[in-house]
């Protein structure tokens, strides 16, 4: 919240702009607050001179004002907001299928605690009962049938409930303060009442999936079933090894096409992108990867080549797309098989392959800007995210060549 004597700092600040040649055309300042506590979402000054801006400041800031509230739509639902921010993150095509149902089953729990209410009602008094409430319910209580028809007092009174994990809080909080961002924006309330609802962490993130070590990856890739292909699928095969060379995240692995697989400049590469039927995490996502010269030698480009010659057009055909996108065969397949040979600890699944590689990269110090594009994060720094264009896969590829990991290898051998 912006108070107005922040204003007058701002229209200082520009005063010395135009005495050095740099001029504001004008402020525009959302959510002020003023002298007596009333709020408005946004006020824009523009005079001729700093000093007309100044002085329509200093009356503002003594002004009775009455504004805040009164200008708030009244008599508008939760249930209508809601559907109004859900329809409209869906026309723009801002969710996925899955996230849209994920959002949906948060607002059905909202709104079981909170009550279809006039939204511009629901203030803090209201959104931290409802946290207070949220913390001590147990997950998925929207569909299993021993909650469905209880009220959320009646559940909270029940014996033996096990709150829901606390990630699984974290979202929902998040998706709640989420559609306040929205709705106070777009004029239904005049403020996120539900912003700073986090839960903490129970453990730093780099502890909640653990990388793999090298004994593990021996057991993994050295077990009679991977060097006997004692497999089903390609993918099998497949999809472990590219994620221990690449950093790729398991969807995006499975969804390549047959076409993703290029050179350029003599460099082969996965291009990861988001074209067709295929989904990626967010816009950063979107990149080259050279593909490790240990991939070609075991087969890979001479399998994605059968493939063409046999009209196939993804590079694993026999992956199904389902709710999730294509991930979901090939996750079910891993956890199954990791415990098969022995790697139990629940922190170290599929996922550790790509924490693998950035450890990997890491602690052989390649640029954390490197990291970031062969990752697909988001490079936060003015520099080279703002910008500097994507590294070239020529200059990427003395980095991917840097994995090196201590185990047989076996050649593939088509299933």
């Amino acid at each position: 919240m912006v108070k107005m004597d922040q204003i007058l700092a701002h229209l200082e600040a520009k005063k010395r702009g135009d005495e050095h040649g740099s001029l504001l055309e004008k402020i525009i300042v959302k959510s002020v607050e003023h002298k007596d506590g009333t709020k408005t979402q946004e006020i824009i000054i523009e005079h001729d001179t700093p000093e007309e801006e100044r002085e329509t400041a200093r009356q503002l800031l003594n002004a009775e004002s009455t504004v805040a509230s009164s200008t708030l739509p009244s008599g508008i639902l939760l249930s209508e907001v809601i559907e109004k921010f859900y329809d409209e993150r869906v026309a723009l095509k801002d969710w996925s299928a899955k996230t849209a149902i994920e959002n949906r089953a948060t607002f059905v729990l909202f709104t079981r605690i909170v009550g279809d209410k006039v939204f511009s009602t629901l203030k803090h008094e209201q959104l931290r009962d409802c946290r207070d409430k949220i913390i001590q319910l147990p997950a998925n209580i929207n569909k299993i049938q021993i909650y469905k028809d209880k009220s959320i007092v009646e559940i909270l009174k029940m014996a033996d409930v096990k709150p829901m994990e606390r990630a699984t809080l974290r979202k929902h909080l998040s998706r709640v303060s989420g559609m306040f961002e929205w709705a106070m924006k777009s004029g239904y309330t005049d403020n996120n009442y539900a912003s700073g609802f986090t839960i903490r962490k129970d453990k730093k993130a780099q502890d909640e999936r653990s990388i793999f070590t090298s004994d593990d990856l021996k057991i993994l890739f050295e077990s009679t079933e991977y060097i006997e292909h004692k497999f089903d699928h390609s993918y099998q095969y497949w999809v472990p090894l590219i994620a221990l060379y690449s950093g790729a995240r398991l969807n995006e692995i499975c969804q390549l096409y047959l076409g993703d697989i290029k050179q350029i400049d003599g460099v082969y590469i996965f291009d990861i992108n988001d074209s067709q039927d295929k989904k990626l995490k967010n816009s950063s996502s979107k990149r080259l990867i050279p593909i490790h010269s240990k991939l070609i030698e075991l087969g890979l480009i001479t399998h994605a080549n059968h493939l063409k010659v046999n009209k196939e057009t993804r590079l694993f055909p026999e992956i199904k797309h389902r709710r999730d996108g294509y991930g979901q065969d090939a996750s079910r397949w891993f956890g199954g098989y990791r415990k098969r040979v022995g790697v139990n600890d629940s922190t170290k699944v599929f996922h550790s392959f790509r924490h693998t590689v950035i450890d990997q990269l890491k602690q052989q110090e390649v640029p954390k800007e490197m990291v970031a594009n062969i990752a697909g994060h988001l490079d936060e720094s003015i520099t080279f995210g703002r910008y500097g264009k994507a590294f070239k896969p020529e200059v990427m590829q003395q980095y991917i060549e840097l994995l090196k990991y201590d185990f047989q290898h076996t050649e593939y051998h088509r299933v």
